[in-house]
């Protein structure tokens, strides 16, 4: 199952490397290895491991890298002035920017040298394990649709079947913009269409700054067509899907956990407010909780402005910094703080089939 990673701050930035790499933990040592607080025993001695928790957790991680950060470069060089406000915070012209590739993160020399050299207040990296389409770089997550950037960790089961319904829905704009094949770009083209809709849907309106609600409502009605048409094509084969998706524009972000099963976990998804300060190389402690003494060039934690960071899983082994998004939950964040809740639900949309995707 695939492992995703989003960072955002209206203030801090945080050096690629830093959040992406050196962690024990961080997200590229997650190809084969998994840490799920709160949900698999992790303790020997611990009782009520769930099978298919730990199963819908455990692929390998090997199909693909993808990172994007935002950066206001671009609009730098043509206005020549900072890409923040005098608050601090964003202002028009920040963008994102991407790498990708089918290397393994752990050997590829160029990502690592991006990570080392490129900060930014917003990040998502994902590392991909395949469930049927090509391992191309373009069906590699993130993907992007102008200021705004998805990524997806799950399956929509049963696809293919439904995929030219899906593109049915899609405004032409969107449809012409779909790169790669996979269910994860097809169900983020459904969210801009939504997203959009009021606004011409063209590439115009992907420029414009939509708030957090729109952004969550247009994620609830792109899952809904999935599991509606799901309803119409397959009736009662149709299996349960795992959606952990999240959505930013680059000063807000909406992150989902959702499986439509009565009682099965989606796949793991955390988020913390205080591991970024643990992950910043230039404030106090240290990525796996061991505090560093003594060291006269750390700022204190203190210093350290807000932030966000929702993860597959923890980063750091400091299990108190984190906290479980709850089953079939949505989070949303904005300048006026985090929100979360239960995600719209109609019960017709469980499925019971108990798969492990």
């Amino acid at each position: 199952m695939c492992r995703w990673f989003a960072y955002i701050s209206p203030t801090e930035p945080c050096l690629l490397e830093d959040v992406l790499i050196t962690p024990k933990h961080s997200l590229v040592k997650q190809v084969h290895e998994h840490y799920l607080p709160g949900l698999v025993a992790h303790n020997p001695k611990e009782l009520g491991d769930d099978v298919l928790v730990r199963a819908r957790n455990s692929a390998y991680n090997i199909d693909g890298l993808g990172v994007a950060w935002y950066t206001s470069s671009a609009a730098d060089f043509e206005q020549g002035d900072s890409g923040a406000s005098a608050d601090g915070t964003f202002k028009e012209g920040l963008r994102p920017s991407a790498y990708k590739t089918v290397v393994p993160p752990i050997n590829d020399i160029n990502f690592r040298s991006i990570c080392a050299n490129t900060e930014s207040r917003v990040v998502f990296g994902h590392i991909r394990a395949a469930s049927g389409t090509p391992i191309v770089h373009v069906n590699n997550h993130p993907f992007i649709f102008g200021r705004h950037t998805c990524m997806h960790n799950g399956v929509v089961c049963d696809f293919p079947t439904i995929r030219r319904a899906i593109c049915a829905r899609m405004n032409d704009y969107v449809h012409a913009s779909i790169l790669g094949s996979t269910d994860s770009e097809h169900i983020f083209a459904l969210y801009m269409t939504y997203l959009t809709k009021e606004h011409g849907g063209d590439k115009a309106s992907w420029e414009r700054e939509y708030t957090v609600k729109e952004m969550a409502t247009a994620l609830h009605d792109a899952v809904a067509t999935v599991l509606n048409l799901q309803q119409e094509f397959l009736g009662t084969r149709r299996t349960p899907n795992s959606l952990n998706l999240c959505v930013t524009d680059g000063t807000k972000l909406v992150a989902y956990r959702f499986r439509n099963h009565a009682t099965q976990q989606p796949p793991s998804l955390y988020y913390s407010t205080k591991a970024g300060t643990t992950l910043n190389r230039k404030y106090e402690d240290h990525p796996d909780g061991a505090h560093i003494q003594n060291d006269a060039g750390r700022k204190p934690r203190a210093k350290h402005g807000k932030h966000l960071i929702v993860a597959s899983e923890p980063s750091t082994y400091h299990a108190k910094d984190w906290d479980l998004i709850g089953r079939n939950q949505v989070l949303m964040a904005d300048k006026n703080g985090i929100k979360i809740e239960d995600i719209p639900y109609n019960k017709q949309w469980d499925a019971e089939d108990p798969t492990i995707r």
